[in-house]
């Protein structure tokens, strides 16, 4: 009886698999927030969190400055750790959209001084602040 248990299991969780409802790939946790520019938002901007210890995870800002940070094609969040942040504007035209030149400073994408810091099991929020001189609010913390 135990083998026959055994196998119906393994047999429920090829199925899944196969079905791809199982995650695979490293641990990762929720995160998403808020960019604003001079406290308006900013639509339309790359945010880009990257962990030392394994792949990028990244989003597009909506209308109102929203994102939700996407590390696969199924798959949102980003790997648990200290993770360097980059936001961009510049496009170089390939994703569909019209290329543009970079409207941001430089310590905010190319020279990043942002980072946040990403917790396990958690739904985090980040939100940053943008300062068109370069100085940024970071207002992050984790739900």
């Amino acid at each position: 009886m135990q083998s026959r248990m055994r196998t119906i299991a393994i047999l429920f969780y090829g199925l899944f698999a196969a079905a791809g409802c199982t995650p695979s790939g490293p641990e990762i946790a929720t995160v998403e927030g808020t960019v604003t520019l001079d406290s308006k938002p900013l639509p339309d901007a790359s945010v880009l969190f990257i962990n030392q210890s394994g792949r990028p995870a990244a989003a597009w800002t909506d209308e109102n400055g929203k994102f939700k940070l996407m590390f696969d094609e199924n798959r949102s969040g980003a790997i648990p750790g200290e993770n360097q942040v980059r936001i961009t504007t510049a496009r170089d035209g390939s994703e569909g959209k019209p290329g543009r030149k970079e409207s941001l400073p430089a310590e905010y994408n190319t020279q990043s001084k942002l980072s946040f810091s990403v917790e396990p099991n958690k739904k985090n929020i980040a939100n940053f602040d943008l300062k068109s001189g370069g100085k940024v609010d970071k207002g992050a913390g984790s739900d």
